[in-house]
């Protein structure tokens, strides 16, 4: 388990058997032995060349209380791939526009992408309340090459002191 905000955290499962997915696709997840009866679905946030599977999750309720404190040996049921939220054209050029813990299956596929010989433009456009809520920050941060171009949008901010706009996502902000 993996702080990446005050009320995110990334969990890390290491599958028993390979699994395959596609990026922005979700799993169901099941926790065992916790008195939990339901399953939740996340989608992932690591890329299928990762050794592992990446859930970023929102603290928001028992079971996401559950899943955070977690430790290494703990079992979880995992169910899937599900979803058709996937990249079908594999030369387009691509604009995600995603807001808070929604920046999921597009990291998903920002990872992929970054994984291939031959890379797709990404734009992303990013909305969240406060620039200490932008989830993967420092991994977005470091992205430099020329297919990737991203844009915060922070909406609680008052002023503007960085690399991000203020307000909400708009057409004046893709102009």
């Amino acid at each position: 388990v993996k702080n990446e905000t005050n009320d995110t955290f990334t969990l890390k499962i290491q599958a028993n058997n390979p699994l395959s997915f596609k990026p922005g696709q979700f799993f169901f997840l099941r926790l065992e032995g916790r008195g939990l009866y339901s399953r939740h679905p996340f989608s992932v946030s690591s890329s299928p060349s990762e050794k592992y599977l990446g859930f970023t999750i929102k603290k928001s309720g028992r079971f996401t209380q559950e899943a955070q404190n977690l430790k290494e040996g703990d079992e979880i049921k995992v169910e899937g791939p599900f979803g058709n939220f996937v990249i079908n054209e594999e030369r387009a050029d691509l604009v995600f526009i995603a807001g808070g813990v929604g920046i999921t299956p597009f990291m998903s596929m920002i990872k992929e992408n970054m994984n291939k010989s031959v890379k797709q433009k990404m734009l992303l456009l990013y909305g969240c309340k406060k620039e200490n809520d932008i989830i993967f920050r420092k991994e977005l941060d470091l992205i430099k090459e020329h297919w990737f171009k991203k844009i915060y949008v922070l909406s609680r901010e008052k002023y503007k002191k960085g690399d991000y706009e203020i307000g909400r996502i708009n057409k004046n902000i893709l102009i």
